[in-house]
């Protein structure tokens, strides 16, 4: 998960895959939804909890960002970190958005 240290710092995520690798999961399992017509309860119920966990993680490191961004905003002596921190706001919310969109399309498959 990605982290604003102590000291105020921005520290990148460890892996993006993470988050990829749900999306696919839980594309995966709808897709399979399509072609079968029924995809296992549990698998399904699994694939949601893991992902609405996701989803509060990434809420959770958006909410904290924001608070940095808001922290820095008009500092000229910290316009890096801010650009960054701008970046990494507009991401979260990107992913937060498809991860949201994929988990209503798929728990509508139950």
């Amino acid at each position: 998960m990605d982290a604003i240290s102590a000291g105020g710092t921005f520290s990148p995520p460890v892996s993006d895959d993470d988050i990829s690798i749900l999306f696919d999961r839980i594309r995966v399992l709808l897709e399979r939804q399509e072609a079968e017509q029924k995809a296992g309860a549990d698998t399904v119920e699994l694939t949601l909890t893991d992902g609405y966990a996701r989803a509060l993680a990434l809420d959770g490191d958006r909410l904290r960002t924001e608070e940095r961004f808001r922290e820095l905003a008009g500092s000229d002596e910290h316009v890096g970190e801010v650009r960054i921190l701008k970046a990494r706001l507009a991401l979260l919310e990107e992913e937060l958005d498809q991860l949201r969109g994929l988990l209503g399309t798929l728990s509508k498959t139950r």
